[in-house]
Formats: structure tokens, C-alpha cells, sequence
């Protein structure tokens, strides 16, 4: 089994650094080596599926650039990468194999987005022994891959499993945390499957809130013309879809504005996580409110589900205080202070997505074992 080595010699626009492939780069061949290497090198770490090439490529980072702190590890790849590695699928999964995985050490955090998830995975960056993933492409891939129809499940679910699997190659003595985007809640029920003994975290939000924070976070420019705002709604549609069936599902020849395509965005997640419980999967709920009332006690209340709270609490309490998404584009000097305020049109959109909805009806819908709920 060999990889193919490249060497980073520049990098391509930083517009598409969240759609993660080999695009990224300028690259130099520079040869192959044992793929082996890749499980040996604690700085070589999965980047990106390229289902055309039917490759898994990887990153290789300096050694003093620590993944585990950063809110977006895709982000951090394409910023440090100095090196990239590529394998075919075929070794990918052999590698694998090899990977001996405690799946009762591994957590999983779920979340709408935009509701304190990225800090959540601060706070376990900061527990002594926890290897912290926050974010990592490959798992929003395999959501199109799924959604798209793109392979047959059985070889999307080995391919799941293998990136698990290299994602938590470095050992841990304490938890491999794996937070994924809000669209990565659609692989909830075959990660499940594949490790039954996880922990899992959902974290999630007012709706009117998370809208007034989606917007302000993904905003776009206001166009001139309604052919142009037709445009810009369908491009988001196209690009969204495959992500989201209920953007997918939607009457193509309906308007669907940017209120429209995030409160079906935030009715996805919310439905699939009902969906899990509902089906005997054990899961932990917190609202973004309880961050917001007692940040400490909530953190207690999360790492004491995950059996991973430190004796001495005195760095996770310091994460509170910082930003979690600093020197990101969602970071809030990035987004300034200013609130955003929900038109009569957004928040009536909202409502009509709520309104048919086959059963989340209120924008304050509390689901199952949501903390501090009885």
C-alpha cells in the first residue's frame, strides 16, 4: 500500500477552504511512500474524500500547530498544510483495520449550528487527553454522497466507518470528540449503527434566535431586480440540497428566500434528532439558553454525561470567557456587535415553514432529554 506525496506550494482562493479537496492547493508531486506512514504521523490527518478519483486525501502539518484547538479543523489544514498524501478508497479502508477504536471513549456533538456547539468542543479541547476534531470535511461529504445517491449505502457506511477510524488515530486516554456541521446529523443513525457505545451531545436553539443568528452570520448582499434575487435563492437551493432533503424536497417552483432555506435547515435537524430518540438512541439535549444562564453549570452537566469532567475545571472555565470561533470569518469581531433584527417577511416565513411542518409547530419546541428538562 503507497500514498502519493505533494508538497503545498501555494494555496487557492480562501473562499472555498470549507469545500475541502485537492482545489485547494498548488502542489508538487514529489514522489510515494508506504501508506503506513500516515498512521505513524501524528501531524498527517484526513482531510478530504475526492469520490471522482475515489481518493482520501490527507494534510501534513508542522508539529506545533495543535488541530485540536481549532474551531474549524478544515480551516486549520488549509492554513498549515505543508504536505498532502493520497490514498485510493481501497487503502483508506485497509488502514483502517488496523486502528484499534475504544467506540465508548468517542463523543459525538450534533447541533442545528449557531447554538454554542463550537464552544462545546472548546471546552472539551481544554480536558487533559481529549483529541478534539471540530468540524472535519469528510463527514459533510459522506452527507452528499448519501443524499446524492452517489455510491451504494453498504460502500458509503465502509467508508464512514474508515474515516471515523482515521480521524481517531492518535490515541487518547481521555475521549475523541468529533463535532460535525449541522448536515451531519443525517449519518446519525449509521454511525449508531457502527458505534453503538458513543456518547452523544445535541445542542440546538429558539428558532426566531437561530434565524436572527443565521442571517447575520450567512448573510447576502441585496440584489437590484427579482430576477436576480430568483438567482441568488436558487444557487443557495443547488448548493444546500444535497445537504438538507428538506431543501431538496421542496416545491422547486416555489420562492424559497434565505429565511425559507435556513428554517428548513433548522427543521431538518430537529426532526432527525426526534427521529433518533424516538428510536431508542441515547442522546443529550442543550439548549443555547442554558449556556447563556449558567455557562458553568452547563459544561459541568455536559461533561459529567460524557465522563470526561477534570478534577481541575479552572481551563474550561477560562474557555467560557473567550471567544470560541475567534479569528474566524464567524468570529464575532468578524460579525461585529450589531444585532440583527427579523423582518415582518423573515419572521413570516419562518412561521409558514413551522406551520407545515408535520409536527415541530412553535419556534420554542423542546425536544426529548433536553438538560434540565424533567
Amino acid at each position: 500500500m503507497t500514498a502519493t506525496i505533494f508538497e503545498v506550494t501555494g494555496r487557492g482562493e480562501r473562499a472555498q477552504v470549507r469545500r475541502a479537496g485537492l482545489h485547494n492547493f498548488e502542489l508538487r508531486e514529489q514522489g510515494q511512500l508506504p501508506a503506513s506512514e500516515i498512521l505513524h504521523n501524528p501531524h498527517i490527518t484526513l482531510y478530504a474524500l475526492d469520490f471522482e478519483r475515489q481518493e482520501a486525501i490527507f494534510v501534513e502539518t508542522p508539529a506545533d500547530v495543535d488541530l485540536s484547538q481549532a474551531p474549524f479543523i478544515v480551516t486549520a489544514q488549509y492554513e498549515s498544510a505543508e504536505k498532502v498524501w493520497t490514498i485510493p478508497f481501497a487503502t483508506l479502508t485497509q488502514l483502517a483495520q488496523s486502528i484499534e477504536l475504544d467506540t465508548s471513549r468517542l463523543i459525538h456533538i450534533y447541533s442545528v449550528g449557531r447554538c454554542g456547539s463550537t464552544l462545546a468542543s472548546q471546552l472539551f479541547a481544554q480536558v487533559a487527553g481529549v483529541v478534539n476534531i471540530s468540524e472535519p470535511a469528510v463527514l459533510s461529504q459522506l452527507v452528499i454522497a448519501r443524499n446524492m445517491q452517489i455510491a451504494p449505502d453498504d460502500d458509503l457506511i465502509a467508508l464512514l466507518e474508515a474515516a471515523i477510524h482515521l480521524l481517531c488515530k492518535t490515541p487518547t486516554q481521555t475521549a475523541w470528540v468529533i463535532k460535525g456541521q449541522s448536515f451531519v446529523i443525517e449519518l446519525g443513525d449509521w454511525l449508531h449503527h457502527l458505534f453503538p457505545q458513543t456518547k452523544n451531545l445535541f445542542l440546538y436553539r429558539h428558532a426566531e434566535s437561530w434565524l436572527r443568528s443565521g442571517l447575520r452570520a450567512f448573510g447576502q448582499p441585496a440584489v437590484a431586480s427579482e430576477q436576480e434575487q430568483w438567482q441568488q435563492d436558487r444557487q443557495r437551493r443547488d448548493i444546500l440540497g444535497p445537504l438538507v432533503p428538506l431543501i431538496a424536497q421542496f416545491d422547486p417552483n416555489q420562492p424559497l428566500p434565505h429565511a425559507g432555506t435556513l428554517s428548513l435547515m433548522w427543521l431538518r435537524v430537529m426532526e432527525r434528532y426526534v427521529a433518533y430518540c424516538q428510536s431508542g438512541m441515547e442522546m443529550l439535549a442543550i439548549r443555547y439558553a442554558s449556556w447563556r444562564s449558567d455557562p458553568r453549570q452547563t459544561a459541568e452537566a455536559m461533561l459529567d454525561y460524557c465522563q470526561c469532567r477534570p478534577t481541575d475545571m479552572t481551563a474550561v472555565y477560562a474557555a467560557l470567557d473567550r471567544d470560541s470561533q475567534a479569528d474566524s470569518r464567524l468570529s464575532r469581531a468578524a460579525l461585529g456587535q450589531a444585532k440583527r433584527v427579523l423582518t415582518a417577511d423573515e419572521l413570516a416565513e419562518l412561521n409558514w415553514h413551522l406551520q407545515n411542518h408535520a409536527f415541530i409547530h412553535a419556534a420554542d419546541f423542546v425536544v426529548p432529554n433536553t438538560l434540565g428538562e424533567s
